[in-house]
């Protein structure tokens, strides 16, 4: 196998950007969610290298590093699983030991693989690569793609869950979220199942190009993530209001809590606290985090930070509108943290920027119009 700086480059760019971007996290990231964040961007990292290696004829020159890394990918799997569960708020939530058992087989195929003279290495290599499921290569070859099959296998099952919590989240996200989340993970699963079909035919092309669009997704996810901060933020909120749709508000006056809730932004401006969160609104309204997040997604069709978000657009409007306030001193006031941040969600919800709005707000009537209807009390 000749050597391919190509692929070598592409993919060991990726893989180092990725082991670059865990460095960052683990100096910036809060909270018990760290840990696994990083896995998930680390192992990402590792598996981009180890695709440098192999694709690009490395791997011919040192085999026996090729089936070393392998075992540690099967984690992937129950890691999207115990994330998820993160994500939705149990942070008791305990893994079951016996998705840990495929980690555990996993390990073996290096019984045969360690004893193998270098030329049996290379050849075994090439075996798999190629498609050829004589054995023992077809149980080297199920030992590479069974990491990808079990992503596979934790994803959709997240997704078609009896609950439909999965399928409820997505449609929760701010439009924007779902439309990259949607994208994303077709990208993704199409990826996992290009490389399974390039190693079950032993067709290069397949393997290779997802190996590629590995790298390239892995870019996306972090540009994505610096455009928009609070992705996180919103696809947790998202999971926790499906989670809990079907407590149909047990204990609680729903008509009080949404006059409760309306008197809290519009007379008391709690939208203008920057680090306002979904926890804190709930104790200054006396109910449950839980509660709160599905009374408005019931009644409003949308996430906490969508609602809030809401809310400071149109007073950031009235502002722009009645007031000679510079656009930098409205965005503090209204309670984002950035320029950037206030220009992108100003633009999702009106469709313009703030300096065109402020240029002539009639022509955004409808709008605003549109966006005051959608938090107005429906009682």
């Amino acid at each position: 196998m000749e050597l391919s700086i190509v692929d070598f480059s592409i993919l060991g760019f990726g893989g180092f950007f990725c082991l670059v971007w865990v460095v960052g996290l683990s100096l910036q990231l809060p909270g018990s969610s760290k840990l696994i964040v990083i896995y998930f961007i680390g192992m990402s990292g590792l598996r981009l290298v180890w695709e440098a290696y192999t694709h690009s004829g490395l791997v011919t020159h040192f085999p026996k590093l090729y089936a070393f890394p392998v075992p540690f990918l099967y984690v992937i799997g129950p890691s999207i699983l115990f994330y998820y569960e993160k994500l939705s708020g149990r942070n008791g939530f305990k893994m079951n030991p016996v998705h840990f058992i495929p980690i555990i087989f996993a390990m073996l195929p290096l019984c045969y693989w360690i004893p193998l003279e270098r030329e049996d290495s290379v050849l075994l290599i090439h075996s798999v690569t190629n498609g050829d499921w004589r054995f023992p290569n077809a149980i080297f070859i199920l030992w590479i793609i069974g990491p990808k099959l079990s992503i596979l296998f934790y994803s959709l099952s997240i997704a078609m869950r009896k609950s439909g919590e999965g399928v409820l989240a997505l449609q929760l996200l701010p439009e924007n979220i779902r439309r990259f989340s949607l994208v994303l993970l077709v990208y993704i699963l199409s990826m996992i199942f290009f490389d399974i079909i390039g190693y079950v035919f032993g067709i290069r092309t397949f393997y290779q190009y997802s190996a590629w669009s590995h790298s390239l997704a892995a870019i996306l996810v972090y540009l994505y993530s610096r455009y928009n901060p609070s992705v996180m933020l919103e696809i947790s909120t998202a999971i926790q209001s499906a989670r809990y749709s079907k407590s149909k508000l047990v204990g609680i006056n729903s008509k009080e809590a949404i006059q409760n809730l309306h008197r809290f932004m519009t007379k008391e401006s709690y939208f203008a606290e920057e680090e306002l969160r979904l926890p804190t609104m709930a104790h200054a309204m006396q109910i449950s985090p839980h509660q709160l997040s599905e009374l408005i997604n019931v009644h409003f069709k949308m996430s906490f930070n969508h609602y809030i978000n809401h809310h400071r657009i149109l007073i950031a409007c009235a502002m722009l509108e009645e007031s000679k306030n510079n656009i930098l001193s409205i965005n503090y006031s209204v309670g984002f943290n950035s320029k950037s941040a206030f220009n992108r969600v100003f633009r999702e919800l009106i469709g313009t920027s703030p300096r065109e709005y402020r240029k002539n707000p009639k022509t955004f009537f409808k709008e605003k119009s549109n966006l005051l209807q959608k938090i107005e009390p429906k009682l």
